[in-house]
């Protein structure tokens, strides 16, 4: 130790340069695999709302064209109220799977459940709940449209009457908010993984057939809901039980507004024993593939997609900027340490070749011949 600290302070500028070389290196290899690790955790940061902590595989079913919910309210004749002045007023609910996506069996849980390499399964069921609402005021019959009384026919032009009047005016509302039913009992996998309870309390597995709901924080403040509030979902008073936020932060919404037990969901929007997702967990990452390919088989009409397939699908995509993150990092790291090894093989050697002699790896140089066939004297090897 002694015999090094005196070479490094004897040779100072070389210490410099080799320590500023060896530490630029070293800080080029963290940043790289620092901002690679970084791309990675953001990525799955960004899945987590929509894919569900510990979940591999996700289980769900495109609908066909022109299946799932649909924009038509239909009114039959004795549906609405009429009040004092004639107006009629209409108001309905619809429960329903979202439109481009389909329900299927329950049985599909039992069927993933029992293969190989899978170690928990919860199914549930995404629903959206329509809300339309207005009034329609009464045509006018007071002879003012020159029929004597009588009610004037619609116009069939789709604007205005005849004589330019509309059909007296009108206010309509639609309303719309998103309902998962999910299984009280399963918190090992699936979306309620994702969320942490902000106020009251989360769904429990005595609530399997209890009529209550847990509300996303952000919703519920829009709609000025909190715990031990009523809200209608159709048709039916459900009691807030709860609200929850993300895992990921307070300013991020979770995957559904409303939150009930899947029994429930299903019986609201009869779907009996009709699930649209199934979240899957497998035993070791390199199991996935083989486990989706499994499920695939077993389920032909199922669309599996795992996380990889989904960061593929993200806008921005996410997976190729991890992997070309994680390959620059490679690459990079690479190039930086051999640099930084030929530049300390280099400064050693050029050290080594100015230490020749007190080393004692020099022999003296020969003394050239004289004409006699005698040796020259000649001075020793120059210091």
């Amino acid at each position: 130790m002694t015999y090094l600290r005196r070479e490094l302070r004897h040779r100072r500028k070389q210490t410099a340069v080799v320590a500023v070389g060896l530490a630029v290196a070293i800080a080029l290899v963290i940043v790289v695999s620092s901002v690679s690790a970084g791309v990675r955790d953001a990525q799955a940061s960004v899945l987590e709302s929509v894919y569900g902590v510990g979940t591999d595989v996700t289980v769900t079913q495109t609908a066909e064209p022109g299946a799932g919910g649909g924009g038509r309210f239909d009114f039959g004749e004795d549906q609405g109220s009429t009040d004092d002045d004639g107006a009629t007023q209409l108001s309905q609910d619809r429960l329903g799977v979202q439109r481009g996506t389909a329900s299927f069996a329950a049985d599909a849980l039992g069927t993933i459940t029992g293969l190989d390499h899978v170690t928990s399964a919860t199914a549930t069921l995404s629903l959206e709940s329509t809300s339309f609402s207005g009034e329609l005021p009464q045509a006018p019959q007071d002879g003012t449209d020159g029929t004597d009384g009588a009610q004037a026919a619609p116009p069939t032009d789709g604007a205005t009457s005849g004589d330019g009047r509309g059909f007296g005016g009108g206010s309509f509302d639609v309303s719309s908010f998103t309902v998962t039913g999910v299984d009280p009992a399963s918190d090992a996998v699936g979306p309620l993984t994702t969320v942490e309870v902000a106020d009251g309390r989360g769904l429990q597995a005595a609530d399997a057939d209890a009529s209550v709901a847990v509300l996303d924080a952000q919703y519920a403040a829009q709609e000025d809901l909190a715990v031990g509030d009523t809200l209608t979902v159709a048709g039916t008073d459900l009691e807030v039980v709860g609200t929850v936020t993300s895992t990921t932060g307070d300013d991020v919404a979770t995957a559904s507004d409303v939150y009930v037990p899947l029994a429930l969901a299903q019986t609201l929007s009869g779907l009996a024993d009709q699930v649209t997702d199934v979240y899957v967990s497998v035993d070791s990452a390199t199991d996935v593939e083989a486990v989706a390919a499994a499920i695939g088989s077993a389920l032909p009409d199922a669309s599996v997609s795992t996380q990889s397939d989904l960061a593929g699908d993200v806008t921005g995509s996410l997976s190729t900027a991890s992997s070309l993150v994680g390959n620059l990092g490679t690459w990079l790291s690479a190039v930086v340490l051999l640099a930084a090894f030929g530049l300390a093989v280099l400064f050693t050697v050029s050290g080594v070749n100015r230490r020749t002699r007190e080393l004692g790896t020099c022999s003296p140089r020969p003394r050239p011949r004289t004409s006699r066939g005698a040796w020259r004297t000649r001075r020793p090897w120059p210091t």
